[in-house]
Formats: structure tokens, sequence, C-alpha cells
């Protein structure tokens, strides 16, 4: 009776797990963007931004995670009617926990602007880094050639340390070129350009 019990509990199990894996499998496609955009805008939003924005390296790390864990569990359920135990237990449940740091990064992975400069938090690291308008050497405009049109690309900043910082010309900077063209006037950032030379798509 009680293997009997067992044997079904053990089942219950399996069919539980097999939905949650399935589950992560389909939400890994959607869910990243509905998290990170809703913790980041709680914890980092401010109104004195120019804008606020995520790479798109923090999606994807989440949504690598969740599908590592799918992945994980995928393994596990093939392998534990073969390898019966709690090793195979524990190892499934370290491999799970060694995902934790793709969420957390990806979660602190931004950037925004505002009147002091560029900040930035990259993916490998948990400190903001500030790159300030003041400091600024050197401004790139990157231009790509797409389809016969030439547009931009990127923006490169270059430090006087150095230091450099790549943003894509995405919505969010066409909104706020204005203003970048008036620090670069303010500032008197040297600027160029690889308009005559564009990067062919």
């Amino acid at each position: 009776m009680f293997l009997l019990r067992r044997r079904a509990s053990d089942e219950e199990n399996s069919v539980k797990l097999v939905a949650y894996t399935i589950i992560l499998f389909i939400s890994s496609i959607f869910v990243p963007f509905v998290i990170v955009s809703s913790y980041q805008s709680m914890v980092y939003f401010s109104r004195s931004y120019w804008f606020f924005s995520t790479p798109s390296s923090a999606y994807i790390t989440f949504m690598g995670g969740m599908i590592f864990i799918a992945v994980i569990l995928t393994i596990y359920l093939i392998f534990r009617q073969k390898w019966e135990g709690k090793k195979l237990k524990w190892i499934t449940a370290i491999l799970i926990l060694a995902s934790i740091p793709a969420f957390i990064l990806s979660l602190t992975n931004y950037y925004y602007l505002d009147n002091d400069g560029i900040h930035y938090n990259g993916l490998t690291g948990l400190k903001e880094k500030e790159y300030r308008w003041s400091k600024m050497d050197m401004v790139h405009i990157i231009y790509k050639n797409h389809q016969g049109t030439t547009i931009i690309f990127q923006y490169k900043f270059e430090m006087a340390d150095g230091n450099k910082i790549t943003l894509p010309f995405n919505d969010k900077l066409s909104e706020n070129k204005f203003r970048i063209e008036e620090i670069i006037k303010e500032y008197k950032i040297p600027v160029k350009d690889n308009f005559n030379k564009p990067i062919v798509d």
C-alpha cells in the first residue's frame, strides 16, 4: 500500500515538473521583458533622467537563465528513472541555484542619461559607472547604410582617460538627440563621424 502511494506521489511530482518545465520554456519568451522592465522602473527610475533604457543583453541573460533551468529540469526528468536517489536531486538543485547570478546581473544591467552625463551599469558588474559630459574627449557618430539609406547606428563617447561607451541609436536616444547636441556645443566636445564611409548592412 505504501509503495503504491509512493509511486502515485512520484508520478504526480513528475507531471508537475513536466508542466513547470513547459511553462518555463514558453514564458521565457515574454517574462524577461515584464520582470526586468518592472523591477528597473521601480528601483532605478527617476524623473531627473533624460531617459532610462535597458540593453538587450539584460533580457537575453534573464531569458537564458529561465531556459537553463528548464533544460536542467528536462535532464532531471529523463534520468530520474535510471538514477534514483538524492544525489541526482542535489546536483539538479545546485545547477538551478547556479543560475541565480544570471537573474541578478540582468536586473542590474541598464543605462540612463541626465544633465551630468551617461550612467551605465554593465552586465558583468553591480556598480554603476558614470561618464561625465565635462570629461568627454570625443564623440563618434557611427553611421550605417541600411538598404541604400544612411542612418545613425551608434553614438560612441570617448573619455579623456581613454574609457569609451557605445550606445545604440534607438528611439529613446533619437528623442534626446537635441540635448546631446546642446551638450556637445556647451562643452565644445569634438565630433567625428563615418558618414562618408558608413557601415554596410
